[in-house]
């Protein structure tokens, strides 16, 4: 398990390192796609993100009852769902879950919602998380979905409660 879990991340990163600038690529995409409204799901989808679609997940937030219902969830950001969180009451939190966890921040401020955080792996490691949301609506105006994207890297030399990710 401890390998798998490693090999993930490639023994340094959850995303590779070309990847910490994810959040804003994404919330560039979003911003061009929005031309004045909240994008679309159909228009988030003609932006060229390349790799980065492999770190991009969507949620339908009309069939989101109870959990993120996901209509889209990139190769390597899937893999995070069986990479689970030491807890005191839940240990079944996964990393995946902690970056779809501001999707209704994003739907309250109306605006990309960015989250920086220091998680502890079930194994003891600590990995910084850094993920952004972002509200898309079919129509222009009413949102209906939500974008995001999560990247991060093993926690080396941080002192807890800091989460210097670059």
């Amino acid at each position: 398990m401890l390998r798998e879990v490693a090999d993930l991340f490639d023994g340094v990163a959850p995303a590779p390192a070309s990847d910490r600038r994810l959040t804003q690529r994404l919330v560039t995409a979003w911003a061009r796609a929005a031309r004045g409204y909240f994008p679309s799901w159909e228009a988030m989808q003609d932006m060229d993100l390349g790799e980065d679609w492999n770190w991009v997940f969507v949620v339908d937030l009309e069939k989101s009852v109870g959990f993120p219902f996901f209509i889209f969830l990139g190769d390597s950001l899937a893999k995070f769902s069986n990479v689970h969180l030491s807890g005191t009451t839940d240990w079944t939190m996964s990393m995946l879950d902690k970056a779809s966890e501001d999707i209704y921040a994003a739907v309250a401020s109306e605006g990309p919602h960015y989250r920086d955080d220091m998680l502890t792996l079930a194994d003891g490691r600590r990995v910084l998380l850094r993920s952004v949301t972002a509200p898309l609506a079919d129509d222009g105006q009413n949102i209906t979905h939500v974008v995001g994207a999560a990247s991060g890297r093993f926690a080396t030399d941080v002192q807890p409660g800091c989460a210097p990710i670059e």
